[in-house]
């Protein structure tokens, strides 16, 4: 028997990954729960910190081009060196994981230089065992596509409105106008711009395994084809959340949700299946420590 409340939240997060500003009202006739109920329950939510709805800004935008993935290893506890590493603004994800590593991250530097120095200074610290990288070639499916980014200039009045926004993504446009000196309508177009231009996108980020029992898992693709012809079509699969093709170990990494360890079992073998896919390799995500994408500017 479902839970009423998995059931709302659950139609709630993919109204709003659809329309991010969607007000309570347009929440309630896409959901088809009453307005006060929605009120309530997003209310609850957000100050939970359980959903977060925030500006992130495009990494070629910010300057951060080099993004990677992280497999790292633990001498023992692995609590004192991911507290570490979620303290570096380069980490913009860390997370606890079953599998061949003890947790994986991932971060966003400017140079490649800047990722080797990154890296030596995590693998420098005692508790940590190895550590195993990759580096992203071209995001599929995500918070953001690289190559759809238009190069327009910002002001200092766009900066304000994008710190707002980093801040609550779901900020009025009274509120937003009125930190900045603009009226209502001034300030969205300012916004709109940059969303057009996609510089920033508004995004939902969930508590990983705060609803229900959805389980995440990571897996790493080996492919007997080019990435380019791969992933598309599976970035249209409903269970996966991220996909990336990738330099290194793997050919591509993606994200994949299941309602449970039978669901995610057949999801794997489905994979396994597929012709193009040589072999994958996965870990399941336990905790989520830091999933931070926004960026200052």
């Amino acid at each position: 028997m479902s839970d009423p409340l998995m059931t709302m939240d659950e139609a709630l997060i993919a109204a709003l990954r659809a329309e991010p500003r969607a007000s309570v009202l347009s929440l309630s006739r896409t959901t088809g729960f009453p307005r006060a109920v929605v009120a309530e329950r997003m209310k609850t939510l957000l100050e939970a910190q359980d959903l977060r709805i925030v500006a992130a800004v495009h990494p070629q935008f910010s300057g951060h081009e080099v993004i990677a993935h992280v497999s790292v290893a633990a001498k023992g506890p692995t609590q004192p060196i991911v507290d570490l590493v979620s303290a570096r603004d380069e980490c913009v994800l860390v997370s606890v994981v079953a599998g061949s590593y003890d947790f994986i991250m991932e971060v966003r530097v400017r140079t490649h230089r800047e990722l080797h120095t990154m890296l030596a200074e995590v693998r420098s610290q005692p508790d940590v065992a190895r550590i195993d990288t990759v580096i992203y070639s071209r995001v599929y499916k995500g918070y953001l596509e690289h190559e759809k980014l238009e190069r327009i200039p910002i002001d200092d009045v766009d900066r304000q409105l994008l710190g707002r926004l980093q801040a609550d993504g779901r900020a009025g446009w009274q509120e937003l106008a009125a930190a900045v000196g603009l009226s209502p309508s001034a300030a969205r177009a300012r916004v709109h711009r940059m969303l057009e231009a996609r510089i920033v996108q508004i995004v939902v980020v969930q508590r990983r395994g705060r609803f229900g029992n959805v389980l995440t898992c990571g897996v790493g693709l080996t492919l007997d084809e080019d990435a380019g012809a791969v992933l598309p079509s599976l970035s249209e699969e409903s269970f996966v959340e991220f996909a990336v093709s990738t330099i290194g170990r793997f050919d591509a990494i993606m994200t994949v949700q299941a309602t449970s360890p039978p669901a995610l079992y057949d999801t794997l073998e489905s994979l396994r299946a597929r012709p193009e896919i040589a072999r994958i390799e996965s870990w399941t995500h336990l905790r989520s420590i830091k999933e931070d994408y926004t960026r200052r500017l």
